[in-house]
């Protein structure tokens, strides 16, 4: 058996075709074009992937795709407030500092919010930059979004009104 009848009678798991096309892909000329769904339609149908099931994946990726923009909104949303308290923090607690060295550094009653305060403000931080999964998170996600849907309705009553 030569090289080439080997290579006919070689056999790849869904997974091994999905990255041996995935590298192909990225050192082709044109890699940076995108396909139009014709060509999309026409790749399935050379793999044997009826029609129905292509536009059921892709449905099904829209659908991932719309979700992970929620999400990626969600984490912008939270970058933002957390940016906001850091202000905030920052600048309320270089003030109180000030104070209390102008008003006599006899009890640094100053750092003592600072503290406190900063103990709220790092779990706050732990929150936004290491909580992107679970329980807590999806809850966080959940009113957001259930906040955003109320926002979105009470702006479409305001501008019916209008």
């Amino acid at each position: 058996m030569n090289s080439s009848e080997t290579a006919l009678t070689r056999s790849y798991s869904q997974e091994d075709v999905q990255q041996i096309l995935n590298i192909a892909l990225a050192q082709h000329p044109s890699a940076g074009t995108e396909l139009s769904y014709a060509q999309l339609l026409e790749i399935a149908d050379e793999m044997r992937i009826a029609p129905d099931a292509l536009k059921l994946a892709e449905t099904q990726w829209l659908t991932h795709q719309s979700a992970n923009a929620k999400f990626q909104e969600f984490d912008a949303y939270r970058r933002s407030q957390f940016q906001d308290k850091f202000g905030k923090y920052a600048i309320t607690n270089s003030c109180l500092v000030a104070l209390n060295f102008l008003t006599g550094f006899g009890v640094p009653w100053s750092l003592y919010i600072l503290i406190c305060w900063g103990m709220s403000f790092g779990l706050d931080a732990w929150k936004l930059f290491y909580q992107r999964q679970g329980q807590a998170y999806e809850r966080a996600f959940k009113n957001w979004e259930r906040k955003q849907k109320i926002q979105k309705s009470i702006t479409g009553l305001i501008d019916k009104l209008v």
